[in-house]
């Protein structure tokens, strides 16, 4: 990927696309944890590929690039949810839907995944989704999020306590 970063760092169009279709899953999930409305998704996921390659010149550590694009996102997924006012309640309704949809292109542990945060609310997702689905570090996540990381790793815990008492399942 470093290398991919640099060749569009200078330009090269061609490794910007190889980039993005690269991450283009990882950017759906994350701002499917923000906003219901799928064209909404689509168009916070356009926003940022157009404002990554606008700003991608400027990103110092090219080995930061997918935390630093997944925040980018984030941001506009913000902006986004307090521009609409999406409340909690139309998300679960939503996810229901997208899970019965998209049931035949997603596989059975990300349907289980989904599942199973329906219940907390978007920080406690976007926290559990970074760290079990991206493999995340807490300090890192700390950093996408504009966190502490003794915050993040607070609300994990929380996170997989109610999780556990939604589901009376352990979870690992």
């Amino acid at each position: 990927m470093k290398e991919l970063v640099l060749k569009a760092q200078n330009g090269d169009t061609q490794a910007f696309t190889e980039l993005i279709l690269m991450i283009k899953h990882d950017l759906y999930k994350i701002a499917k944890m923000r906003l219901v409305c799928n064209a909404d998704i689509d168009d916070v996921i356009q926003d940022t590929i157009i404002e990554t390659y606008k700003q991608i010149s400027k990103l110092k550590d090219v080995e930061a690039f997918k935390p630093w694009i997944e925040k980018i996102l984030i941001n506009k997924c913000n902006r986004m949810y307090r521009k609409k006012k999406f409340s909690e309640i139309a998300f679960k309704e939503e996810i229901e839907n997208y899970l019965v949809q998209e049931a035949d292109n997603l596989s059975k542990s990300d349907v289980e995944f989904y599942q199973l945060i329906k219940f907390l609310d978007y920080e406690e997702r976007m926290i559990v989704t970074l760290y079990y689905l991206e493999r995340y570090t807490t300090k890192e996540i700390g950093q996408i999020l504009g966190m502490n990381e003794n915050t993040v790793k607070t609300k994990l815990a929380r996170s997989k306590v109610k999780i556990k008492n939604n589901y009376k399942e352990e979870i690992v």
